[in-house]
């Protein structure tokens, strides 16, 4: 299972599919011999599934998720429901009718729909490939495969931090995501695509911390601000080495 984005380099085929998801039917994965992505999952008909469809209504724990993010990152994001996966996204294009597709795996869902804050962060992470705009315009097939692996670390690299940057500004903490992805259903292996589960976590924990750390320092100067001694002409500042 993966999280991750989709390539959009799949050729002729990646019409036909993603009509199928915008329709709501499923469509099988094809093998992309090299990409920055993996294939399009199989989409859910969740239409005569009210287990499922609970997932995915508009007061459901996703789509309150969704909706933070989107206002985070302003990058809407339609949910699809997904079998055999994790979570995964594929950008807006002309094929996706303008629109960030964020594949979201319905097993997945099922055994976490308790734990906010895990979702939270596979969430958060996908987002984190929707603004990256690392590998637009570069052809993979160009690239040397180790360039393609090291662009696929670091554009996961990227996610995680994007996570935990999210996490913070919607009050969860990252052990959720952490733990996740050092748990058998997680990625918590080292691979050509992900860095070791300590390198993720530290990017994940130390873009937590630093935002947890500019949001403490805007509170204050914000307290600053409304105090009597606040003008620079009037008060001095005292350093202490």
């Amino acid at each position: 299972m993966d999280i991750g984005r989709i390539s959009s380099s799949s050729g002729g085929l990646l019409n036909s599919m993603i009509s199928r998801v915008m329709g709501g039917g499923g469509g099988a994965s094809e093998a992309i011999r090299k990409s920055f992505g993996e294939p399009l999952p199989q989409v859910v008909d969740i239409s005569n599934n009210p287990e499922l469809q609970a997932l995915f209504t508009r007061q459901s724990m996703v789509e309150r998720i969704r909706r933070k993010l989107s206002t985070l990152s302003r990058k809407k994001g339609r949910i699809v429901p997904a079998k055999g996966i994790i979570a995964s996204v594929l950008q807006a294009s002309e094929v996706t009718h303008n629109q960030d597709l964020v594949f979201v795996g319905v097993d997945f869902l099922s055994e976490y729909q308790t734990q906010e804050e895990t979702v939270a962060g596979v969430l958060a992470h996908e987002w984190g490939h929707l603004v990256s705009d690392l590998t637009q315009g570069i052809n993979p097939d160009q690239l040397t495969w180790e360039q393609v692996f090291q662009l696929r670390k670091e554009e996961e690299a990227m996610a995680d931090g994007f996570a935990g940057k999210m996490l913070c500004l919607m009050d969860h903490t990252p052990n959720g995501l952490i733990q996740f992805l050092g748990s058998g259903t997680g990625c918590h292996k080292e691979s050509h695509k992900y860095h070791s589960l300590a390198t993720r976590a530290a990017i994940i924990r130390a873009v937590y911390q630093d935002t947890q750390r500019r949001q403490n320092q805007a509170k204050n100067m914000m307290i600053f601000s409304n105090s009597p001694f606040s003008n620079p002409f009037t008060t001095q500042l005292i350093a202490v080495a």
